[in-house]
C-alpha cells in the first residue's frame, strides 16, 4: 500500500496522460485503479506458451478525486512527522 502512495504521488507529479512501462509500475497501477483512485487503460496480463511475460504498456488517464484526497491526507501526515 505505501509503494502503491509512493508511486500515486509520482504520476501526480507527471503530466496526463502518463504512459507505464514496466512490469512492477502496472502492478501498482492495478492496485491504485481497483482502489478508484486513478481511472488508467490497463491491457489484461498475457503470458507467452512460454511463461514469459509479454511486454505492455499501460496508460494513466487522470487521478481521481479519492486519489487526490489520499494524495493530501499522506502528505499532511508526512508534514506532522
Amino acid at each position: 500500500r505505501h509503494m502503491s502512495m509512493e508511486f500515486l504521488r509520482t504520476i501526480a507529479e507527471q503530466k496526463l496522460p502518463y504512459v507505464v512501462h514496466a512490469p512492477a509500475e502496472i502492478d501498482k497501477l492495478r492496485v491504485l485503479r481497483a482502489a478508484d483512485l486513478v481511472t488508467a487503460f490497463i491491457p489484461p496480463s498475457e503470458r507467452h506458451p512460454q511463461g514469459r511475460a509479454i511486454r505492455q504498456l499501460a496508460q494513466v488517464e487522470s487521478i481521481t478525486a479519492k486519489g487526490m484526497l489520499a494524495l493530501n491526507k499522506a502528505t499532511s501526515a508526512f508534514i506532522e512527522l
